[in-house]
């Protein structure tokens, strides 16, 4: 695909933004999706030139590039944007649903007043033939001027209602990239602490056992001064590609900072959640970071894993602190092992 006709149907834009990221043999994160998105909605002119000359030169198109472009165009005061555009385009929609809603209630006052007028008029005793046929006449003008009322009103709400459900879908995008890693497609630091909040509230009203992982890769910074940031770059997704396949559907993985990530294990004791911790830890051990342009292989990768179970009625800065307390122990252990506290 080297240009685009633009979509007017967010389904059909979703369709063919999936097609296109399968095409170009990417990973479908929330940043990802969004580009592209945007890039066949005609969003942002200057992003869809840039896209579409990318696209025919396929070669230089990688997530990085993509995520560098999101943070162009899309980043976080683009987000504002669209947020505060999209919150504009609710109102506008209520506004115009209102004043239909007002119109079709004149309307139907009318026509009802319109009714009792001419029920009064063929009771009257003295009534005539003609003038009978002349009420008859009215009542069927008054009638034909309300269906057409009423069939204008009901195509207004079917596209009122596509225009809610478009922008409460590019509002979602908003939410899920304001929560989203920009660059591990994992959850962010902001995601996880609404999302710890959350399960630890769940496990003081039902007793289930709440885990957390803290995990660090080992030995990040000389990686980085050895091999530049662009190589560590990968080893953070590639790490976070671990983890989250790792894991299953109610945990939350997210990055916490730098090259520290933690995962939020809910319904987990801490036997399960030491039994994971080791399996986590082997999946990144068997893994080689290769330069996918380059072929250089930059070797194996180790973390440092500390894990604890939540203690109920215990703060929740007391909770994440155990944890971290684990993982210092295991880095001081010697790395590329597991501390349960």
């Amino acid at each position: 695909m080297t240009a685009t006709t633009k979509i007017a149907n967010p389904r059909d834009i979703a369709h063919n933004v999936m097609k296109l990221i399968s095409e170009l043999n990417l990973q479908p994160t929330p940043q990802v999706y969004h580009v592209f998105y945007s890039y066949f909605a005609e969003e942002v002119p200057e992003l869809n030139q840039l896209v579409k000359v990318l696209i025919r030169n396929t070669q230089d198109l990688d997530e990085e590039t993509v995520y560098r472009i999101y943070h162009k165009y899309l980043g976080s005061h683009a987000m504002d944007k669209h947020l505060k555009l999209g919150v504009e385009g609710l109102q506008a929609a209520v506004e115009r649903v209102e004043e239909a809603v007002h119109s079709v209630m004149l309307e139907t006052d009318q026509f009802c007043g319109e009714l009792d007028n001419a029920s009064r008029q063929l009771l009257a005793d003295d009534i005539t033939l003609d003038d009978a046929r002349h009420v008859s006449r009215n009542l069927s003008a008054t009638t034909d001027r309300a269906r057409n009322c009423y069939g204008d009103f009901n195509g207004s709400l079917e596209e009122y209602h596509n225009e809610v459900r478009r922008v409460r879908t590019e509002l979602e995008m908003v939410r899920r990239d304001a929560l989203t890693d920009t660059l591990t497609g994992i959850a962010n630091r902001k995601n996880f602490d609404t999302s710890l909040r959350d399960a630890v509230t769940t496990t003081m009203e039902s007793g289930a056992p709440l885990s957390l992982l803290m995990i660090d890769i080992d030995y990040f910074k000389d990686f980085n001064d050895n091999f530049g940031h662009r190589a560590g770059d990968g080893v953070l997704k590639a790490v976070a590609r671990v983890l989250v396949s790792s894991t299953k559907g109610a945990d939350t993985v997210a990055r916490y900072g730098g090259e520290e990530f933690a995962i939020i294990l809910p319904d987990t004791t801490r036997e399960n959640a030491e039994k994971l911790a080791n399996k986590l830890r082997e999946n990144v051990s068997n893994q080689r970071i290769i330069n996918k342009k380059t072929g250089k292989d930059f070797g194996r990768l180790t973390v440092s894993i500390g894990l604890t179970s939540y203690h109920l009625g215990e703060n929740i800065l007391e909770f994440v602190d155990r944890a971290d307390g684990a993982l210092y122990q295991a880095k001081q252990d010697g790395r590329n092992t597991c501390v349960l506290q």
